[in-house]
């Protein structure tokens, strides 16, 4: 990655996804790295441009992920949003994009570098198969403790 990963506190946010939308929830996370300075105006339209065409739920047998991004050139600096969802929103697999994945927790990937993604995505991995912690962070609503688990795994 072109430069440290930010793992900023006010992007984790615990949504309450009742009534909201797929696309309701992507273009809070963006819109929340774009105030945040980390991402271009134009962020928010590639995610949910390339969420149509290349979906990113990861049906993990448990708490199922998802691993919004898109390209480089949409980003300021490196960094991710992390929506904690208080109920699962239905997106499409990534390896099936017929397949429904109910999501509970939403990693978005602002990089830098298109190779970054490749480096990102097994350290996703490694906390995907943490499913306790993912449990508990659908259950606790201290940020800092969520902070603790991403910055563990991610950084």
């Amino acid at each position: 990655m072109s430069g440290t990963l930010t793992i900023d506190q006010k992007m984790i946010l615990k949504i309450d996804t009742k009534d909201k939308s797929k696309e309701e929830v992507l273009s809070f996370l963006a819109d929340n790295l774009h105030q945040g300075g980390y991402v271009k105006d134009t962020y928010k339209e590639g995610i949910l441009k390339r969420e149509e065409k290349y979906p990113t739920g990861l049906l993990t047998g448990g708490i199922n992920v998802a691993v919004p991004h898109t390209d480089c050139i949409h980003v300021n600096k490196d960094a991710i949003a992390l929506g904690v969802l208080k109920e699962a929103i239905v997106f499409k697999a990534m390896d099936n994009p017929e397949r429904d994945v109910n999501v509970s927790i939403i990693i978005m990937i602002a990089l830098k570098e298109a190779h970054g993604q490749i480096e990102m995505l097994p350290k996703i991995l490694s906390l995907v198969k943490e499913q306790d912690e993912l449990k508990g962070m659908l259950e606790t609503d201290d940020v800092d403790a969520i902070y603790q688990v991403i910055f563990r795994h991610l950084n």
